[in-house]
């Protein structure tokens, strides 16, 4: 009844796929025995996509937007190699206390699966790299060779688009040593003075194919986004980070003629920065990249990324903030929920803030007794000046002290005062750029807002 039961789930899952109109996803349903975890693990072009198993261990997930996909899949600290393509309907069995010992893969791939977890491919010793290149290419000639032998004799040639894609997978794979060569060869010949010369760039051109058949593949991407770095002779010698990776970017885009190619890479090469370093300072990278990707797809994953660190976009939750008052009270963003908040970030040294306070005051003066609170957050690092200033009596309003660099600051990207911030009663963002007291049309705008 159990294996009846899931039968059904199963061609309901797939039916509901196919009827939906997208028929290239990819659909992995799972059954474990004996479940002792809640979850198994995808991770594919370093994405972590967790999978929730139900109480009798049952799961599925649909992956959409590949052609092809090599995948680790994790079960504990258990793992498994898979390959899939678009289309494939797949189902993966298992016992939770044995994860690699019972584990089945049923569909038309699992001979490639039994491959995949069978045959590793083995790397060339660290002494070749003492050899003169033209012979070190032939050492990893041989290992290619060698390489392809063992997947030629599995005779998975009918079997979708795996023997095209893991030919390329194991000749960009082999290719890493040759990029490591000039470094491989100073250490294992202690010869400083060694530098490559154009035979060596030559052997890595024949590297550069425009293949849109392996975008889905770590291995050629990350390959061919690193050549873009070595052959790009003018910024080679570029090393930081984001320099580099819009150097990589120019060289794609002026030098791939595929627009598939093309597009891929820069989206690999944008997205993957701002998912690791953010999104502050990047307008040549955003240039290079709102020019020539146009696929929504790409886009929607980037702007995914981008979305993560906007921490200060109109509709999110502010960021959070402890400041201090005259008598060393802390407050934070929750003490003011339950009206609307308009922020003045400012300091007593910033001229342009000194000129905005009579607005502000007499801005204040006139929304007494209505639902907004009037915050003004000094990032004064001199608190002394700052308390003669609250003192003097010149201000109004709630006056606090958040000092200078605050984690508040920095989520906002505010790096010029004076800065106004806009928040609702839930401290949610209206305008992360509100427009200041002297305005004529802030007092219009502030009037607008659904029971002020």
């Amino acid at each position: 009844m159990r294996n009846c039961l899931f039968v059904v789930l199963l061609a309901g899952l797939i039916s509901a796929c196919t009827s939906s109109g997208k028929p290239d996803n990819i659909v992995v349903t799972f059954d474990v025995k004996n479940p002792t975890a809640t979850e198994v693990v995808l991770v594919y072009h370093r994405t972590i996509n967790s999978v929730p198993l139900n109480e009798q261990g049952y799961g599925a997930d649909t992956i959409s937007g590949v052609n092809a996909l090599y995948a680790n899949l994790f079960y504990g600290q258990n793992e498994r190699k898979i390959y899939l393509e678009k289309g494939d309907r797949v189902h993966i069995t298992f016992d939770g206390n044995d994860y690699v010992g019972t584990f089945k893969f049923e569909g038309e791939k699992a001979p490639v699966i039994d491959y995949l977890n069978t045959v590793t491919l083995t790397s060339l010793s660290d002494e070749t790299y003492a050899l003169p290149l033209n012979e070190y290419m032939q050492k990893v000639e041989q290992k290619e060779q060698e390489a392809y032998k063992l997947l030629n004799v599995r005779g998975l040639d009918d079997i979708g688009n795996f023997n095209k894609m893991e030919a390329a997978r194991i000749h960009y794979s082999y290719g890493t040593g040759v990029v490591m060569y000039p470094m491989g060869h100073i250490m294992m010949t202690q010869d400083s003075t060694y530098r490559p010369d154009e035979a060596y760039y030559d052997t890595l051109r024949k590297y550069m194919v425009e293949d849109e058949d392996w975008l889905d593949m770590d291995e050629y991407r990350d390959f061919v986004v690193e050549l873009s770095h070595i052959l790009d002779t003018p910024n080679r010698e570029v090393t930081d980070y984001y320099p580099k990776t819009v150097a990589q970017m120019r060289y794609i885009a002026d030098n791939f003629k595929n627009e598939r190619v093309k597009e891929v890479l820069l989206n690999s090469l944008a997205a993957e920065y701002v998912e690791r370093f953010g999104i502050k300072n990047i307008t040549d990278l955003e240039n290079i990249y709102h020019t020539y990707v146009k696929d929504t797809v790409l886009l929607a994953d980037y702007q995914d990324k981008y979305e993560k660190w906007n921490l200060s976009s109109p509709g999110k939750p502010s960021p959070d903030f402890q400041a201090v008052d005259i008598n060393g009270k802390s407050y934070s963003l929750a003490d003011f929920k339950g009206k609307y908040l308009y922020i003045d970030l400012w300091a007593t040294w910033c001229g342009p803030c000194q000129r905005e306070l009579p607005f502000l005051k007499k801005l204040e003066s006139k929304f007494e007794g209505k639902n907004i609170t009037f915050l003004s957050l000094s990032i004064d690092h001199d608190k002394a000046k700052w308390e003669a200033k609250v003192k003097s009596g010149d201000l109004s309003g709630v006056q606090l002290l958040i000092g200078r660099g605050s984690s508040f600051q920095r989520a906002y990207n505010i790096e010029g005062i004076p800065r106004f911030l806009l928040l609702d009663k839930e401290g949610k963002i209206i305008n992360n750029d509100m427009l200041r007291p002297s305005s004529d049309d802030t007092e219009r705008i502030l009037n607008t807002l659904e029971g002020i």
